[in-house]
């Protein structure tokens, strides 16, 4: 054998000795969950404002059962303690004190530091049922004794300060949070080379979390006996179904608890659907359906109160003391979004049964919106189309309440676009009715046409906000939900990402508007933006763009923040007054989990499945994402010194197709340490059709994968 062919044989030999053996799991990753496996939350550092001497020792309160803390006043708020929890937490407030003298102890939360007062944050909570009242600050009259002092309502705080109201003292043992959120399997996860990264993913995922919420039986409203599980938006405590989607598309990745906790909350509208098939802007976990079938939505009756239910207007949420908001108003666009996020259900979890019982709600929701489309299939959002004096109140927007819509809306159609998909999937997989499916489909695909047709702007190469808006702002929701929803083929998704990299970036995130001055849309960053534009790369092929936009937007808010996902910011990346950091739907972990990771269901409950990482500027990247049968773990490492790849995919069920990036090169690909593929064509098949790779894109495809299977390539 010459040099040269021992030298081949070598790199053969190398790149099967590669893939033998399985990557491990690296555990360090559980360092990164956030919520404590304890309910009490209590303080991570103190420190002492105004007057030390009117607390010394403060750090007596880091020891719980330790000697108290004394703080006294000489004046009114003279001696403050601040307390730094260490993460954001949303619970009841427990104070356990020894006695309190003069007067009253004040206890004001904060999300961020630099907004801590006596007053608290300044944020009040919108539309919350449960934060009674609503305020940053709980107040403990004076008494003797020992107790634990529990506040009246939750709250969401990282930052406490206790101060008195006047001259006096407060003997104070400990304070904390209980924690009122749901304590998920954390069963999925994500880890890289890169900490920030890390960080952004751990980080949404916790901010996920503190949407969980059930009431307990005491509070005014609340039906007898504790309410299921489900998720809200945390601060308001109730369900927006912009919010929801994609909070479930994070939430499925990162625990299989939140499959059942986002079919919870899509029940509820399925009992409060309006008689023309729209659904109220939000629901609450105060809804709830007959008792005796709480799987049957019944009929679109709108909000029906059950004997002995909660008051509709307390459930659904009030402004003022006689305005209600919810189900007297709707964002069409919600509607849509609903029926997206049921397919969306049914396809990551396979839970049939609740797609069945569902499926006249979808196909009612449907029905409303096709009613208000204009010739080419688009829905036309107008201020007045009612003939129906008692219907519903239309809220003209799309997903942001205090933006307008008008005309056709490119994000409610591409979510229309979407949920016309959806059904159809449910159709064909749950009913069985594959010309159902088909009418769908066809007219889902006239409604993307026309959209492009309608508002595609090809000089600038970018999707325009709505029909109506004279300005023709290409705004950050158009474009990345233009992305996500699937709407642009493959040239116009670049030029539209090159827009929304160049004309709307800022070093903070994607802005929302070109404009400072448009009245449909607000000119500031929204963190819901960013997770669409950041999914909407991944999902065209731009993992690379899609990390580049998760570092500032996480790096900022990382940085100054609570260690959440904020709601909104300005475009220099300053918080405006009352901002809050408590958003599920800025989230990072679709993005990472569908892009880096490359794991996506193809198939109901995961019976199908693809793997296709995204490698971009990663050394190495790891996760789990949770399925019905278990989970579908992704390890793989890049050397790119020594010119090589090692891929292990780990599978607990179902049969799935992997796609080893080939990253710009020809490669040799060994599996389970067989040479698999030589850099031109298949060697050592099984010979059966069907099984041997074959090249697609960048990549080479692997059909057919079940178990544990590790893919290496070399030079």
């Amino acid at each position: 054998m010459n040099r040269e062919n021992r030298e081949e044989e070598d790199r053969k030999t190398d790149v099967e000795e590669l893939s033998r053996t399985p990557l491990p799991e690296d555990p360090s990753w559980r360092d990164l969950v956030v919520l404590p496996d304890t309910p009490l939350i209590g303080p991570a550092h103190v420190t002492v404002e105004g007057d030390p001497t009117g607390a010394p020792g403060p750090e007596r309160l880091l020891v719980e059962g330790g000697e108290p803390l004394v703080l006294r006043t000489a004046e009114r708020h003279g001696t403050s303690v601040i307390v730094d929890l260490g993460l954001l937490a949303m619970g009841r407030l427990e104070v356990v004190v020894e006695r309190i003298a003069g007067a009253p102890l004040r206890v004001a939360h904060a999300q961020f530091r630099d907004r801590l007062s006596p007053e608290g944050d300044g944020i009040a909570a919108f539309f919350g049922t449960d934060a009674a009242p609503w305020s940053r600050v709980d107040l403990f009259a004076p008494r003797e004794g020992r107790a634990t002092l529990v506040a009246d309502g939750k709250r969401e705080s990282r930052y406490l300060l206790l101060t008195l109201d006047g001259p006096g003292e407060a003997v104070i043992d400990h304070v904390r949070i209980r924690s009122t959120v749901y304590p998920v399997a954390r069963d999925g996860y994500f880890l890289s080379d890169d900490a920030l990264v890390n960080l952004a993913w751990h980080g949404g995922a916790h901010t996920g979390d503190l949407a969980s919420v059930s009431e307990d039986s005491d509070l005014p409203g609340a039906p007898e006996g504790p309410s299921p599980w489900m998720l809200t938006t945390p601060f308001d405590r109730v369900i927006f179904m912009g919010d929801l989607h994609m909070q479930a598309l994070a939430g499925y990745r990162q625990s299989r608890d939140y499959g059942w906790l986002v079919r919870e909350s899509l029940r509820r509208f399925g009992w409060i659907q309006n008689p023309d098939g729209s659904f109220p802007a939000a629901a609450s976990h105060l809804v709830h359906g007959d008792p005796e079938h709480p799987d049957d939505p019944g009929p679109a009756d709108g909000w029906r109160v059950p004997e002995n239910g909660p008051d509709p207007d307390l459930a659904l949420g009030r402004v003022g003391s006689d305005v209600s908001l919810f189900h007297d108003v709707s964002i069409h666009g919600f509607t849509a979004f609903w029926v997206a996020s049921l397919a969306d259900h049914h396809l990551h979890t396979g839970d049939t049964d609740f797609a069945r019982a569902m499926l006249p709600v979808a196909r009612r929701a449907i029905a409303f919106l096709e009613g208000r489309t204009d010739a080419d299939g688009l829905f036309r959002e107008e201020e007045d189309r009612r003939t129906d004096p008692e219907a519903p109140l239309a809220m003209v927007a799309n997903w942001s309440p205090l933006d307008l819509a008008s005309g056709v809306d490119a994000l409610t159609n591409a979510v229309l676009y979407d949920a016309l998909q959806g059904l159809a999937a449910l159709e064909r997989d749950v009913a069985d009715d594959v010309d159902a499916a088909h009418r769908l489909e066809e007219r889902a695909e006239r409604l993307r046409r026309a959209l492009v047709d309608r508002l595609w702007d090809e000089e600038t190469g970018a999707v325009i906000l709505n029909s109506d808006d004279p300005s023709r702002d290409r705004t950050g929701d158009a474009n990345a939900g233009a992305l996500v929803f699937g709407i642009l083929d493959l040239e116009r998704a670049r030029r539209v990402m090159r827009h929304l990299g160049t004309t709307l970036a800022t070093p903070y995130g994607t802005r929302s508007s070109e404009f400072e001055d448009n009245p449909y849309r607000a000119s500031d960053i929204q963190g819901y933006i960013q997770a669409l534009d950041a999914l909407g790369r991944v999902r065209n092929g731009d993992v690379q763009g899609a990390l580049d936009l998760i570092r500032r937007w996480w790096g900022h808010m990382v940085e100054t923040g609570p260690g959440t996902g904020w709601f909104s910011w300005e475009n220099d990346g300053t918080r405006e007054p009352g901002a809050f950091a408590s958003t599920p739907w800025t989230t990072p972990v679709p993005a990472l989990s569908e892009g880096v990771l490359g794991v996506r269901p193809t198939a109901p409950g995961y019976r199908r499945w693809r793997v296709a990482p995204g490698l971009a500027d990663l050394g190495w990247a790891q996760g789990r994402v949770p399925t019905p049968g278990g989970g579908l773990a992704v390890r793989w490492v890049r050397d790119r010194e020594a010119g090589t790849f090692v891929l292990t995919v780990e599978s607990s069920g179902g049969v799935g197709e992997v796609l080893v990036p080939l990253d710009g090169a020809r490669r040799r690909v060994a599996v389970d340490g067989v040479l698999r593929w030589d850099g031109d064509r298949p060697v050592n098949t099984s010979g059966e059709r069907g099984s041997e790779p074959r090249p697609e894109g960048d990549g080479l495809l692997f059909p057919g994968v079940e178990g544990v299977h590790t893919f290496a390539w070399g030079p």
